[in-house]
């Protein structure tokens, strides 16, 4: 009996063991099998994703720089437009059509007046003759500037034509740049003159268009 119980128990034990090494090798299989089916592609998962945010990440980046410095670019042209604006405040608006810029025009025909300038004697019978009338002729500047030709011509006292002089080029409204002057003496022996200039009135341009 006690052989038997011996044996029994010996028995026992070998199945015990045998069904402990059993539990730990099934035990353990079940999370070596989800590790490699389920971790492992998870894992290549995340590491892409991973990749595309940060590639987004860095588009973002991109994308809001172009945007911050395509705004400082539109608030210097803001600015530029502005500079622009105040500079070319003294500079006329033309008539395209009519190659004139009529409140130049007419300052310098108040000018004329005030200085008591007159028309050339061939002149004074013509209708609507005047002192000063266009020239028919626009020219560019360096850097976009535009000018309109004007042309004086009067019969005046050599004084009173400085006096006029004097004034058209210090007007702060016009910016008028001369470009030639021809005088003749009174053939007669007369103490006036003839007067023969030709101006260039220099035109606003369009803020809006250059500015930007």
């Amino acid at each position: 009996m006690a052989a038997d119980s011996g044996t029994g128990s010996s028995g026992d034990w070998t199945a015990g063991i045998v069904a402990i090494v059993a539990a730990l090798l099934l035990g353990s299989a079940i999370p070596v099998g989800l590790y490699f089916g389920l971790y492992r592609p998870k894992v290549a998962e995340r590491i892409a994703a991973q990749e595309n945010k940060t590639k987004l990440e860095v588009e973002m980046n991109a994308m809001i720089a172009r945007q911050e410095f395509v705004v400082k670019l539109e608030s210097e042209a803001d600015s530029v437009a502005e500079r622009i604006e105040e500079i070319e405040k003294p500079f006329a608006l033309p008539d395209v059509e009519k190659m004139d810029v009529p409140e130049v025009h007419e300052a310098l025909l108040r000018l004329a007046k005030l200085h008591n300038l007159g028309l050339l004697p061939e002149r004074q019978q013509q209708l609507r003759a005047e002192i000063v009338f266009p020239a028919g002729q626009r020219i560019e500047f360096p850097h976009g500037l535009m000018a309109t030709k004007l042309k004086i011509e009067t019969h005046a006292y050599f004084h009173d034509f400085g006096r006029f002089l004097t004034a058209m080029e210090t007007m702060e409204k016009f910016v008028i740049i001369p470009e030639s002057l021809i005088c003749t003496g009174d053939s007669n022996g007369g103490s006036r003159h003839m007067f023969r200039m030709n101006v260039y009135v220099i035109e606003r341009r369009d803020v809006d268009a250059i500015g930007r």
